[in-house]
């Protein structure tokens, strides 16, 4: 079993859609959203009196357990192409 672990950052809704699909993926035994352990820090630009960039996002941290490696590497492409559809930043990391 193969194992892929990824940060999104988007709207909640658009994170969500992009989660559900990848729950359908051919091979993949799992997709699930791993607590956080360390808290994101936003950059508070309230005093500036600027409009938080991210209002409505947040970090989302993943895991994918696929069958094998092929499948791992399918969903991997899938991930990405669907976070650029749906406009999610995507980033893929060896641990959280």
């Amino acid at each position: 079993m193969r194992t892929l672990r990824f940060r999104l950052n988007g709207e909640i809704e658009r994170v969500g859609t992009l989660l559900a699909l990848a729950r359908g993926f051919d091979d993949v035994d799992r997709v699930e959203e791993v607590a956080d352990t360390v808290p994101h820090m936003d950059e508070d630009s309230s005093s500036a009196g600027l409009r938080a960039e991210t209002a409505g996002s947040d970090f989302h941290d993943v895991e994918i357990h696929a069958l094998d490696a092929q499948a791992a590497d399918s969903a991997r492409g899938e991930v990405q192409r669907l976070a650029r559809e749906l406009g999610v930043a995507v980033e893929f990391v060896e641990r959280f």
